[in-house]
């Protein structure tokens, strides 16, 4: 399954992400942006969560998996409680003024078949990433290994001049 992931040292704040997700929704942003210590932006949006609270909390079932693995709201069964708000830990589930409803990221689950999320796509500096799940883990440990061997190899460089 694919998710929406962050590259924390990419990101310039920049709000790209959150303007294309309000475009794209009739101006109900499902995304904004966080900033953590006055210095470091973090764009929010939902994680779609293995063990979602705001699908278990949800009294009417209206929050539920789709085929993507994205969590969706059903419109016709959300009766505007807040529940899903207060339990959810990132705080992206919000009740429309509108409508009385609650919206939240659906990974953009109506163009995935063709494209990547509208957040991914505007975003300048690839800061978002849609990969599969277990990708990021496995671009770190690749990493960690490469410094690995260029600091053994570098050992071994050193030690050998020193004899």
């Amino acid at each position: 399954m694919k998710r929406i992931h962050f590259v924390p040292n990419r990101c310039i704040g920049c709000e790209e992400c959150v303007i294309a997700c309000g475009k794209a929704h009739d101006w109900h942003t499902r995304a904004f942006v966080e900033v953590v210590g006055g210095y470091f932006p973090i764009p929010m949006r939902c994680s779609h969560c293995d063990d979602a609270p705001c699908k278990a909390a949800c009294p009417t079932g209206a929050i539920q998996r789709n085929e993507f693995g994205a969590i969706i709201v059903v419109k016709e069964k959300c009766i505007g409680c807040g529940t899903c708000a207060e339990v959810c830990p990132f705080g992206v589930p919000v009740i429309d003024d509108v409508t009385g409803k609650m919206i939240k990221c659906d990974l953009c689950s109506d163009i995935l078949t063709e494209q990547e999320p509208i957040c991914v796509q505007a975003c300048p500096k690839d800061a978002l990433e849609f990969v599969e799940q277990d990708e990021p883990l496995e671009n770190r440990r690749q990493r960690m290994a490469r410094y690995i061997k260029n600091a053994v190899e570098h050992e071994s460089g050193l030690a050998s001049r020193q004899m």
